[in-house]
């Protein structure tokens, strides 16, 4: 939810309404993040901690579905990175995330499309793959598809993390999104209009996985090490980290 990658419109649509329809978008996706009602400022500050302590010197980091790049630029600042290139939808997008990304002392490029294929044509190295809140759009063989592809970019040093709707084991998608929907009275800085609006998207386009399908995920895409690196409070999302 952190980018447009699944909420992008459909159809043909003039600049101007497709312009139109991402602001709506992307101010209700801001008062989520400003509210941390998905736990935002805990996981960029876990991730933070990860490319501090444990990501590779003058990494090189790719950022998939990166929105308007707000809450990747806050854990990257100081950072030792060497480039950081954003991938999105959403031209409305990259170009907040322009200049949000102008605080970073490294050069910087924004590519327009999807992650998946701009992912499985991607050539160049990277040592840091960061995808958040976006992955859960796809269904387990797209995401597994797009894990091998970001494997097949990393070598012994990378790693590839994640934060993505997750359910205990034993838990389908149904007892996801029937504790999801416990939230609402606790979302009090949502009006019932733009609850309905989240609400809607989610069960559309959220496909959650186990915390053990995974892990399935991460050995099947080639990843020899899984780790869960934070549990959001409400217990539906994780962070997870994959390594060779």
């Amino acid at each position: 939810m952190t980018s447009t990658h699944a909420s992008a419109p459909t159809g043909v649509a003039t600049p101007d309404a497709a312009a139109s329809i991402f602001q709506q978008e992307w101010r209700l996706n801001r008062k989520m993040v400003d509210l941390d009602y998905l736990f935002h400022r805990e996981a960029y500050r876990r991730l933070r901690e990860v490319l501090f302590e444990e990501a590779p010197r003058s990494f090189r980091f790719l950022d998939l579905a990166c929105g308007d790049a707000s809450a990747a630029t806050e854990a990257l600042e100081g950072a030792d990175i060497a480039s950081y290139c954003g991938i999105d939808l959403s031209a409305e997008a990259l170009r907040i995330a322009r200049a949000a990304l102008a605080k970073l002392q490294c050069p910087v490029s924004l590519r327009q499309g999807d992650f998946v294929e701009t992912l499985t044509s991607w050539s160049e190295p990277v040592d840091v793959i960061w995808i958040g809140l976006s992955l859960h759009h796809l269904r387990a063989p797209s995401k597994l598809e797009a894990m091998r592809a970001a494997r097949r970019l990393l070598d012994t040093r990378g790693m590839l993390l994640v934060y993505e709707n997750a359910s205990p084991n034993g838990e389908d998608r149904e007892g996801w999104l029937r504790r999801w929907d416990l939230q609402e009275p606790d979302w009090t800085g949502l009006t019932p209009a733009e609850w309905g609006r989240m609400a809607a998207h989610v069960r559309t386009y959220d496909f959650p996985e186990t915390v053990s399908r995974w892990r399935e995920l991460g050995r099947e895409a080639g990843f020899g090490k899984v780790q869960e690196l934070f549990v959001a409070p409400s217990n539906l999302f994780r962070l997870f980290s994959f390594r060779p």
